[in-house]
């Protein structure tokens, strides 16, 4: 069985590769490990594109390194990754007690690839999402706000106080 930091790993640092419009990051939460390893999430803070989580679940339950190995170069093979770009991801996770051997796990598999990795720490997927979007539109014309938890909020309470107002103005 392939060790879980790699595997972890490798899939958000392929698909960081893989899309070439990619203005920075996916994000990891591993807090879905049980599911197929990770999840991850696309660059503008949408969820993954539903044929790479086939690939997710394949990679994840590769039952040998020989298999894991295989599935990965298919994976490569077919969608033309250039291995040679660099990858970032932003990463996170929830409250379990799990977490801290998870993330080190995870931590572990960026090192050896060669990622530029972020950890946004222990925070809610939404905040991910945000944070994500956040990240890989600052500095163009359509930026979503601050890259952080506390942009996040403001966001938020920015677009509530807005619904309110539009509510009671009819």
């Amino acid at each position: 069985m392939v060790r879980p930091s790699v595997s972890w790993s490798l899939l958000p640092t392929i698909r960081n590769r893989y899309v070439p419009q990619l203005l920075g990051p996916p994000y990891v939460d591993v807090s879905h490990w049980q599911d197929n390893g990770v999840k991850l999430v696309d660059p503008r803070g949408e969820m993954l594109e539903a044929s790479w989580e086939a690939h997710a679940t394949i990679l994840a339950n590769a039952p040998s390194t020989v298999a894991f190995l295989e599935a990965l170069t298919a994976l490569v093979k077919s969608t033309k990754i250039d291995l040679s770009k660099p990858a970032r991801v932003v990463y996170a996770r929830d409250t379990r007690p799990s977490g801290p051997v998870l993330i080190s796990a995870l931590e572990d598999g960026f090192k050896a690839l060669g990622v530029e990795a972020r950890d946004a720490g222990i925070t809610t997927t939404p905040i991910l999402h945000y944070l994500v979007k956040a990240i890989n539109t600052k500095g163009t014309n359509e930026s979503y706000g601050e890259d952080s938890e506390d942009g996040y909020f403001t966001k938020l309470s920015t677009s509530f106080k807005k619904l309110v107002v539009s509510l009671f103005s009819e």
